[in-house]
């Protein structure tokens, strides 16, 4: 193989390996970029799902500070009068729960008794709590609001009990629950992350009495979902093993049926800080998955243009600097040491490197060989004469 194939197949090499590295660095660059990307998606829904949790627990606390420091509230429910108290707050709690998701306000006498439930006037009149409302009996005995989450009769709420006193001291508490529904609806809105939120089914069933039990499709390793955003969505990404991870704050990414997700995982913790079940909130990460692919595709594309563009610009260039001056300098020898005129090698010689140097050393070589015919040209016709 002469040196010009040789050449040219060391420039498509080089420019190959050059763009394989170039491209594979681009990818790698891109696809890290991609993959951050997704973790800080993740990383935001579980901050905040968190964040949505604290805003429900100081909004119950706000409304049960409010009603249980009214003095109207605090002389009714000295007097034990529960019209009076119905009357004075039940269209103001009706508006609470149609538009703020207030699902519980009910007052309570010590130890865990219940005296009025604001949305069940009828329900529930001393029924003794005392045997599953922790956070009753701890705010009845100390005097002092309790706040979080806690399973009632009704199911998961997030409470704040506040106690009732007047200048005789303690009369009771209220208590405001809410539902996770706000947290859940907030979450979707603002990342597109379906979410729902699954509790403990064996304290569900020994305390939610009112509360229908759900399909058993819904009960996944010992916890039963609530509430749900879309369980169609949530429900091929369930597993066990997911609620084996409910005892801390987890984020995943999961490839199902050749699709990739994001998965969410946020204990539930109860008022003591004990946990009870977990949020999770998952979403489709196909989105990402088609950024992934165009990438690799675009970067594939762009190898394969900087291959040609790249082998292209270097034979360019090797050709006019090199092979070409090469090959007018091997053909000028040839022709010299044929006995043949040699071609003009002028442009070759003006130039200032190696190349310039062996045409201008060719031309002295041409010049010295044709003096030394001519002189022997002329003793031969000297010869003759004589």
């Amino acid at each position: 193989m002469n040196i010009k194939w040789k050449s040219q197949l060391l420039l498509f090499m080089v420019a190959i390996t050059t763009s394989i590295v170039s491209a594979y660095s681009g990818f790698q660059a891109n696809n890290a970029m991609i993959e951050s990307a997704k973790k800080r998606e993740l990383n935001v829904t579980s901050t905040l799902i968190q964040s949505n949790i604290a805003e429900q627990i100081n909004k119950a606390s706000a409304r049960a500070s409010l009603v249980s420091s009214l003095p109207s509230i605090k002389q009714a429910f000295r007097a034990k009068n529960r019209e009076e108290i119905a009357n004075r707050l039940l269209p103001a709690m009706i508006v609470q729960r149609d538009q703020f998701g207030i699902r519980e306000g009910q007052f309570i006498l010590p130890p865990a008794i219940s005296f009025l439930r604001i949305y069940a006037l009828k329900d529930g009149h001393g029924e003794d709590l005392s045997g599953f409302r922790q956070m009753l009996l701890v705010a009845n005995r100390t005097g002092e609001p309790q706040r979080g989450m806690e399973i009632g009769r009704r199911g998961l709420s997030i409470r704040a009990v506040y106690p009732v006193k007047d200048d005789e001291g303690l009369i009771g508490s209220f208590e405001i629950g809410l539902s996770f529904s706000s947290v859940l609806s907030q979450t979707k809105t603002n990342t597109g992350f379906d979410v729902g939120v699954f509790i403990d089914d064996k304290l569900m069933t020994e305390v939610a009495k009112l509360q229908p039990r759900p399909d058993s499709e819904r009960i996944i390793g010992g916890y039963q979902a609530v509430e749900v955003t879309d369980w169609a969505a949530l429900k091929p990404l369930l597993s066990p093993a997911v609620f084996a991870k409910a005892r801390d704050v987890s984020v995943e990414l999961l490839t199902v049926n050749g699709n990739d997700y994001g998965l969410v995982l946020v204990p539930v913790l109860d008022y003591k800080g004990e946990r009870i079940g977990a949020v999770v909130a998952v979403r489709d990460f196909s989105e990402f998955q088609n950024q992934q692919r165009w990438a690799l595709t675009g970067t594939v594309a762009m190898a394969g243009l900087q291959i040609v563009l790249l082998t292209g610009a270097l034979l360019i260039v090797v050709n006019a600097m090199l092979l070409k001056p090469f090959a007018a300098i091997a053909s000028a020898s040839n022709e010299l040491a044929d006995g043949n005129p040699a071609p003009d090698l002028e442009d070759l010689a003006n130039r200032r490197d190696e190349i310039g140097g062996m045409a201008r050393s060719l031309q002295t070589l041409v010049v010295s060989k044709g003096n030394g015919k001519g002189n022997t040209k002329d003793a031969v016709k000297e010869s003759k004469n004589a």
